[in-house]
């Protein structure tokens, strides 16, 4: 065990410099106006990080609609990192012109640069065609250029009201005093310092005890929405059940949703 491999037969070891190592990543596809991205297990061989990325990319999304460049039929000649610019060579193809004209160029080009951007070691992505810079504008960048990851493309869940509320309360049963108090408005945090919060939500444990939350639905006006929650409770063993109401208004202050307790 103690003999260095560079002295043994090449059938008594494993090569370092032809190995391969698995990692989890990010690779991102294009659906619905965004990139979704899923995890995955990658394998990399000699070392060849973006060209693994490529090849995984290249397989196919586990969503069945979830898609990339690929789905195109667009083909890679070579992938080489110099300098921590990953060059993706495309081949020039009929399905490549396809691609360029597709009014969603923009995602399916940062599909690939997000992926192979998950990683330190590339900070941009430089797409080349039969091994030349391509001129192709696309929305303030071009594709002649080194190319960065895109963050705002990616998918986010936008947050409603009934969201904020539903938090509020799970932050309650949890007796996360704290972080169901951040969720106030200013003005609220100013009608209720947080030792009357602290009343305020064991005051409302105390009525809710044995309640689950049921069913909830949000009514919209011009300047703040309403968000109505119903509780259930079974009422001994003979199947009868009780049923609360509680209301909470959500606001937006400096962009963000927020409890108006004074409402209430």
């Amino acid at each position: 065990m103690d003999v260095h491999y560079s002295v043994l037969d090449e059938a008594e070891y494993i090569s370092p410099e032809h190995g391969s190592i698995k990692m989890n990543t990010n690779l991102y596809y294009v659906y619905d106006n965004a990139l979704r991205h899923e995890t995955r297990s990658v394998t990399i061989t000699d070392s060849n990080f973006g060209k693994s990325i490529i090849e995984a990319l290249s397989t196919g999304a586990n969503n069945p609609y979830f898609k990339s460049l690929f789905d195109f039929g667009v083909q890679v000649n070579s992938v080489e990192l110099i300098n921590e610019t990953c060059y993706v060579n495309l081949y020039d193809t009929e399905q490549l012109s396809e691609l360029l004209n597709h009014p969603d160029l923009e995602l399916y080009i940062w599909s690939v640069v997000n992926s192979l951007t998950e990683n330190n070691k590339i900070k941009t992505v430089q797409f080349l065609v039969e091994g030349k810079q391509y001129n192709r504008g696309l929305n303030g960048y071009n594709l002649n250029a080194p190319l960065s990851k895109k963050d705002d493309l990616i998918y986010s869940k936008e947050i409603t009201s009934s969201d904020v509320v539903v938090e509020f309360l799970e932050y309650l049963s949890t007796l996360r005093y704290d972080l169901a108090y951040s969720l106030l408005t200013k003005n609220s945090m100013n009608n209720y310092d947080y030792s009357a919060f602290v009343k305020y939500a064991n005051n409302f444990n105390d009525s809710h005890k044995g309640y689950n939350r049921d069913t909830y639905y949000t009514r919209n006006y011009l300047n703040y929405d309403e968000v109505f929650v119903k509780f259930t409770k079974q009422y001994a063993s003979d199947g009868f059940v009780l049923n609360a109401y509680d209301k909470w208004t959500v606001i937006i202050e400096e962009d963000v949703l927020k409890i108006s307790l004074n409402s209430n």
